[in-house]
């Protein structure tokens, strides 16, 4: 008897995916061969610039933006920040994987 497969739903949502797509298009088109894409930058440069995202991130969770809790802050500029880290790591795995661009 053939084995039968149940689907797994997606982890994230579409429009997740679509954001961190869409920020990964604007960073590049924006810095072009100085985005996470470009050949001349290092690991130790993308890794630079990952943390400078997630130090926005920090910022966004400090008391004077509003606190940890999601809600109690600026919830617009956090998820904003998140999107951007996730999309500077999905296209340092892109650069990494080589896929054309």
């Amino acid at each position: 008897m053939g084995e039968t497969s149940v689907a797994t739903p997606l982890v994230l949502s579409e429009l997740t995916l679509t954001a961190i797509q869409a920020e990964a298009t604007r960073a590049h088109l924006r810095h072009g061969d100085h985005s996470m894409l470009g050949k001349h930058y290092t690991s130790g440069d993308r890794l630079a610039i990952l943390v400078e995202e997630v130090g926005e991130v920090a910022h966004e969770l400090t008391y004077d933006q509003g606190g940890p809790a999601v809600g109690e802050g600026r919830r617009e500029e956090l998820v904003k920040e998140l999107i951007q880290v996730a999309a500077m790591a999905a296209t340092w795995v892109e650069f990494i994987e080589g896929f054309p661009h």
